[in-house]
């Protein structure tokens, strides 16, 4: 695991205490490896084709299958083309985020002023995972229902059975166009396509939060909200490192701590240990100001 930035110091040749070869060395160094407690950051120099190809002689060499990128290269569209066909995988935030649901749920209730107690929430899903399994198995036992709108039902049947047997649950599992989602409060798609979503009727105010890709809805009533990424404070414990990685989005390099091989349970009980909660969630144009929650709310008539 690296973290990786573009060097956006020009002046890095004019350091004092360091003498003129070092300078000159420095100057045609393509690529800086910086090693902070256990982290390394590499930062490069430019994105021309001879510091890239220093770059990917690192990676391989170190054996390298994961980085977090700073904010700098992510809107760099000749790095991130050429990351992207490297062997490895880019910590985008986007695997926090599905383990972030319950506290989505939790965060746009209080901006509602409504009691999750009360929320009809959906599920779109056609595949099922650990981390969905899990979501499933929390939200549940926090709403008054709870909908899984699936192709393929047999998938769930097993998650279905446990939530009835053991706690008295019942799952709604449907794929009505007209009438799956009109009730629903908050949408949480974990990987229907833009084309799948726009197929349903949606209710007009509602909250859909889309964990894998942005989503444009061309429904022309709706008039709720649409999300595709998330804020949050970065837990104090990691204050130290975030200080020396300070050109990283906090969600993005709070993935790169937490992030492991073990259950999404172990995840998400992580996640509660170190306090974490949403800040802002995102969409299209950027942060969704808290009192535009308040457009969703039961007490409005559509």
């Amino acid at each position: 695991m690296i973290y990786i930035k573009l060097d956006e110091n020009k002046e890095i040749i004019d350091k004092k205490n360091i003498n003129f070869f070092a300078k000159i060395k420095d100057k045609f160094k393509k690529i800086r490896e910086e090693k902070n407690e256990d982290k390394t950051l590499i930062v490069i120099k430019d994105v021309n084709s001879k510091t890239l190809n220093a770059l990917s002689k690192y990676i391989k060499k170190n054996c390298i299958n994961r980085v977090c990128i700073s904010n700098n290269l992510l809107t760099n569209n000749t790095f991130m083309n050429y990351i992207r066909k490297e062997n490895v995988r880019i910590l985008d935030g986007k695997w926090l985020f599905k383990h972030l649901a319950s506290n989505c749920a939790d965060y746009i209730c209080k901006c509602k002023k409504e009691n999750l107690g009360y929320q009809e929430i959906s599920f779109l899903s056609n595949g099922i995972s650990d981390i969905i399994v899990e979501n499933i198995k929390d939200i549940s036992s926090k709403v008054r229902i709870l909908n899984v709108i699936t192709q393929d039902e047999k998938k769930f049947r097993k998650i279905e059975k446990e939530l009835y047997e053991q706690k008295g649950i019942i799952l709604n599992m449907n794929n009505n166009y007209k009438k799956s989602l009109m009730k629903s409060d908050i949408i949480f798609n974990f990987d229907f396509s833009e084309e799948e979503i726009n197929k349903y009727s949606l209710p007009k105010r509602t909250c859909i939060i889309n964990f894998n890709e942005s989503i444009k809805i061309n429904i022309k009533s709706f008039q709720g909200i649409n999300v595709d990424f998330f804020e949050i404070p970065m837990p104090r414990k990691y204050l130290k490192n975030s200080i020396y990685l300070n050109d990283f989005d906090n969600s993005i390099l709070y993935e790169s701590y937490i992030y492991k091989n073990t259950s999404s349970k172990n995840i998400i009980n992580e996640i509660i240990k170190d306090g974490v909660n949403i800040s802002f969630l995102s969409g299209k144009s950027g942060r969704i100001r808290k009192n535009e929650y308040l457009n969703l709310s039961k007490k409005i008539a559509n």
